[in-house]
């Protein structure tokens, strides 16, 4: 459902729900739901729910917006945009980056040296319809866990008249560094180890059993099986049932033209002392559809609907629900603002992100989604939404001719 749609409904419900007599439980939390944050509040005054397109993190004590931009480094005969990765401090307004393209940037570079007469595009102006080069990336946020982002890197290049290439593959990166992480530096040298075995193992199993029945499989599944390898580095982190996990990927790279994922089941890992601060965003109890947040007074209620949005309320002491109002699939996280109580500094900066917010150009920025929960062998990478992202306020990706 869009996201207009969605606030719609919102406040739709929100006026014509019957409120159960008395007040609501006192809340105040952020609930990080699909690719947006919703920012909900509780008391005398009744219930009240504000969205906004920004992705948050929380780490070392502070919210730090984690967003998309296009790096484009285009000429009238060569398309050429990457991606780029941000995290922005909501304090300080200072923009870090946190992923760097770097196939686009090689291409990007290789191109200006072997033309050296060629002048880069205004960001305005456009280019041939069918460019002899053509090298363009998209970048998924999966997921944010405390410090550490998951994403999913996919690229397309192609020199004319050779035939197209693409890869696709993971990785978590540490926000307050701005590097892939390895496993062992997630859980220590020996773990890791354990972890990697584990990872081969089941890849193994999983492309066994695929081949064995590849002649059941479709044209584009046999095709991933010729190109997918295992990579060590291209995995996500995860959890199952509260508990930290890492999601492997194979790595996949070839001349099949759009993209995929051929991920392997969690390995649960021993909570590691940075789970400690990811641990109270996560759900309580998960049973079915439901996944329920118990707090001190109250518990939060978050059911999966239809068309792809969760019905979110609030269960007080007595077990009176106050509806709260329809958010997308899947909620990620919930931060909370009231127990501890976030300081002035901190909610003055909140503010400002939700209100400016609203002024950003959909056009010019570009957000991804996490990909839905599965037990499918493969499935497509994500679609990827079109969304306001602050600070890097590029123009509309360029388009070019299929390549």
């Amino acid at each position: 459902m869009p996201r207009r749609l969605v606030t719609l409904a919102v406040l739709l419900a929100a006026a014509c729900a019957a409120p159960p007599a008395g007040g609501p439980p006192r809340a105040d939390f952020l609930l990080v739901s699909g690719d947006s944050t919703y920012w909900v509040t509780a008391g005398p005054d009744g219930v009240r729910m504000r969205g906004s397109s920004i992705v948050l993190a929380r780490y070392g004590g502070r919210f730090h917006e984690v967003y998309v931009a296009d790096d484009d480094h285009s000429y009238d005969d060569a398309l050429i945009i990457g991606q780029l990765v941000y995290s922005r401090d909501l304090i300080t307004d200072d923009s870090t980056v946190v992923f760097t393209d770097t196939l686009v940037d090689r291409i990007a570079h290789g191109y200006a040296a072997a033309h050296p007469d060629d002048t880069p595009l205004d960001p305005d102006e456009p280019g041939r319809d069918r460019p002899s080069l053509v090298a363009t990336s998209d970048v998924t946020l999966l997921d944010l866990h405390g410090p550490f982002l998951s994403l999913e890197y996919h690229a397309d290049t192609r020199r004319r008249p050779e035939p197209g290439w693409h890869t696709t593959w993971r990785a978590l990166v540490d926000l307050r560094v701005g590097h892939p992480v390895p496993v062992a530096s997630l859980v220590g040298p020996a773990a890791g180890d354990r972890v990697l075995a584990q990872a081969r193992r089941a890849y193994a199993a999983t492309l066994d059993s695929a081949r064995a029945n590849e002649r059941e499989l479709p044209d584009v599944v046999r095709l991933i099986l010729a190109e997918v390898a295992f990579d060590a580095g291209s995995y996500s982190l995860t959890d199952v049932r509260g508990r930290p996990a890492v999601s492997f990927a194979g790595r996949i790279a070839g001349r099949r033209d759009g993209n995929g994922a051929l991920p392997l089941p969690p390995i649960p890992l021993d909570s590691e002392a940075w789970w400690a601060g990811v641990r109270p965003t996560l759900p309580t109890t998960v049973r079915g559809g439901t996944a329920e947040w118990t707090r001190p007074g109250y518990t939060l209620r978050a059911t999966a609907g239809a068309d792809d949005v969760m019905d979110v309320a609030l269960v007080d002491s007595a077990r009176r629900v106050w509806r709260v109002g329809q958010v997308q699939i899947p909620v990620h996280h919930v931060f909370w603002l009231d127990q501890p109580r976030v300081d002035t500094t901190t909610r003055r900066a909140l503010l400002h992100a939700f209100d400016d917010a609203v002024l950003y150009d959909d056009n010019a920025r570009v957000a991804s989604v996490r990909l839905p929960a599965g037990r499918a062998l493969f499935r497509a990478a994500a679609n990827v939404r079109s969304s306001p992202l602050p600070v890097a306020r590029r123009p509309a990706r360029r388009r070019a001719s299929s390549p």
